[in-house]
């Protein structure tokens, strides 16, 4: 994969990032004078919805790992994964 599209990926990834916490902002407030999310005050959430933007996250991430794996020549023997 060349540079280019290592770029598109990342930046994909970084879009469904803030996507995501866009997502939380929205459904949960933080705490006073912080950058903490209160979950004890948490909108009730769609779990459809939640699973939906961390879906396309993880899916921008998985995408991006092979051209990663290969410039850094990291092996599945390498890697302690728990997917």
């Amino acid at each position: 994969m060349d540079k280019q599209r290592v770029v598109e990926n990342l930046n994909a990834l970084f879009e469904a990032r803030a996507k995501f916490y866009e997502f939380f902002d929205n459904n949960i407030p933080k705490i006073s004078n912080t950058d903490v999310f209160d979950f004890s005050k948490a909108k009730n959430a769609d779990l459809k919805e939640v699973y939906e933007h961390f879906h396309l996250f993880d899916y921008k991430i998985r995408k991006l790992l092979p051209s990663l794996y290969k410039a850094y020549e990291i092996k599945d023997e390498d890697l302690n994964r728990n997917f």
